[in-house]
């Protein structure tokens, strides 16, 4: 019954789920990318300004500021001071980093399901933090060294994915709705934020800030429109920002697709590292082709190699070892391997797909011409299930 969903509190989503680290504002930013390879999500959480900013506007007693990958590859990119100097920028703190888009917003266990629904769907949230149980908290317990740089705090993290699913889950309570189409719901939305394949990688930058605060992602696109891969955060999540900053300040943006897809799974081939080298050079940007080039020896195999090989035969002989990755990050996956739907698909058909992939959205596909028509995002998925349980949740409360 529709009851027993409305009864859940938000502490029945967080058996298992591991401490989330959180890292003082004026930690460097190199140091907050060592804390985010190293730990078991694909984010770090920082007590910077736009998170006082949303305490202050929105009346939560704590709020945290979310810190990907992603956003360090943006900072490093969106200015050009930080290209041509990496070093002073990785320097800097991380207060610098964190933008406004991913402020999380802590609530106590005992949330109702549908009055965090309702904080997620507020203007600026990106998530929960969720304190754990006391018994949670002391079997996660890990004391830190002495030098360490981020500390666990007492409390997990869900994102607007983590509700999504948990609602899937009970997806026989969102009947008629759930059988409806995305298009007749009004849940696809026609600002995608996209970029030309032969646009200039740097021009993906901006698109990929506003798109970690909708929750999406930058589509890449050919001449007809037709939707050829994407630049998201969670593939971005197990690059090297070193590498790829230098990527995307010196390739277009097709290409650097390709760098990212060969950055994860093997050594980039020489001919394209050349032409990387080659473009920073006649930009002035030395300094972030030599990052690139210590973060590449740096992942290259210990036993030494033949250095008379063949671009052809680069994946076997240069291989990189793709970076681990944990239960709490998108996994592995293509920036080709794009999820799709046409406006005529059921919701419950968009949101099996997103799940399956791990994703907050799904790309919207014209299903006569095949090109890029908009785009599905769990925000609004949210809101649409919150609606349908509305009147319900009014009934209870009287």
């Amino acid at each position: 019954m529709a009851a027993t969903l409305l009864s859940h509190v938000v502490s029945d989503l967080c058996i298992g789920r591991p401490r989330v680290l959180t890292l003082p504002p004026s930690t460097p930013v190199a140091a907050a990318l060592a804390a985010l390879r190293a730990g078991a999500d694909p984010f770090v959480f920082v007590d910077a300004e736009p998170a006082a900013a949303y305490r202050a506007k929105r009346g939560a007693a704590t709020a945290y500021v979310k810190v990907s990958v992603a956003d360090v590859l943006c900072y490093v990119c969106g200015d050009a001071g930080n290209l041509r100097d990496p070093a002073a920028a990785l320097g800097r703190p991380v207060s610098a980093v964190a933008g406004g888009h991913g402020v999380t917003h802590r609530v106590d266990p005992q949330t109702r399901l549908l009055d965090a629904i309702d904080v997620l769907l507020t203007d600026g949230c990106q998530g929960l933090l969720v304190p754990l149980h006391s018994r949670a908290r002391k079997r996660h317990h890990q004391a830190p060294s002495p030098d360490a740089v981020a500390t666990s705090s007492d409390c997990c993290v869900l994102t607007r994915e983590d509700i999504v699913r948990h609602l899937f889950g009970s997806i026989s309570h969102f009947s008629p709705v759930a059988a409806l189409t995305v298009a007749s719901l009004g849940l696809v939305r026609r600002d995608v934020h996209a970029v030309h394949v032969d646009d200039d990688g740097l021009d993906a930058i901006p698109l990929l800030r506003r798109a970690f605060s909708d929750g999406t992602a930058v589509a890449v696109v050919a001449d007809d429109g037709a939707l050829v891969g994407e630049i998201c955060p969670g593939v971005l999540a197990s690059c090297d920002v070193e590498s790829v900053s230098a990527a995307f300040a010196a390739l277009p943006a097709g290409d650097v697709m390709t760098y990212i897809d060969c950055s994860l799974t093997h050594m980039p081939p020489e001919f394209l590292l050349r032409a990387i080298r080659a473009q920073l050079k006649d930009r002035g940007l030395d300094a972030i082709a030599e990052l690139m080039d210590t973060a590449d020896a740096a992942s290259l195999p210990s036993s030494p190699s033949s250095s008379t090989s063949s671009d052809e035969d680069w994946p076997s002989v240069r291989g990189r070892r793709p970076r681990r990755m944990s239960s709490g990050s998108f996994g592995w996956r293509s920036t080709e391997d794009v999820v799709a739907c046409h406006s005529g698909s059921s919701l419950v058909a968009v949101m099996a797909q997103a799940l399956a992939h791990r994703v907050g959205y799904v790309w919207v596909i014209d299903e006569t011409s095949g090109a890029l028509f908009g785009v599905v995002r769990f925000a609004d998925v949210l809101a649409v299930l919150r609606e349908h349980l509305r009147p319900q949740s009014q009934v209870l409360c009287r």
